[in-house]
């Protein structure tokens, strides 16, 4: 069976809180329910805030996602975050994850979002849309982790770094 997902609306909110009482539980984390309802209230006033999807494996409830919408200058624009992501354990080890990650990349793209960030304890950052590069662009790149390898500690003897040159001021123009 395939992974459905189903945008959150007022009717849902008792079976999220229900869930997220789950998924914290589950993660040892304090669960805060007046202050996880304010939130998804304003997620469902505000959809630019983000957006909550139920999962569904045919007719069953699997769990959850939230996708919040961030502004990076890194890429260039709006850029979505992974902030919640639930399954419950009858549904874990069925690729529902991947299901998730595709359906959002895809809600992404047809939104023109630059990125989704997966909210791990090492972010892995998924390009969504490639940016347009011209010239100009890749030359300033290059120039900037020039100057910030030029700009790295210098490494002394036994790998420890070197002391620090004083910089000369820049010139006024």
């Amino acid at each position: 069976m395939n992974a459905l997902f189903q945008l959150l609306s007022d009717q849902e909110i008792p079976t999220l809180l229900e869930m997220m009482r789950e998924f914290y539980a589950q993660q040892e984390m304090r669960f805060d329910e007046p202050a996880a309802s304010q939130a998804i209230h304003r997620t469902l006033a505000n959809a630019d805030l983000a957006q909550i999807y139920l999962i569904f494996r045919g007719t069953e409830l699997a769990g959850y996602f939230a996708l919040t919408f961030c502004f990076s200058l890194e890429f260039h624009g709006r850029f979505a975050l992974f902030d919640e992501l639930y399954l419950r354990e009858p549904f874990r080890r069925q690729k529902l994850g991947k299901a998730v990650v595709a359906f959002a990349e895809e809600l992404c793209k047809k939104a023109g979002i630059k990125a989704v960030r997966h909210g791990t304890q090492n972010p892995v950052v998924v390009s969504v849309t490639e940016p347009k590069v011209n010239a100009e662009d890749a030359a300033a790149e290059a120039a900037a982790a020039a100057a910030a390898a030029a700009a790295a500690p210098a490494k002394g003897k036994g790998g420890k770094a070197a002391p620090a040159k004083a910089a000369a001021p820049a010139a006024k123009k």
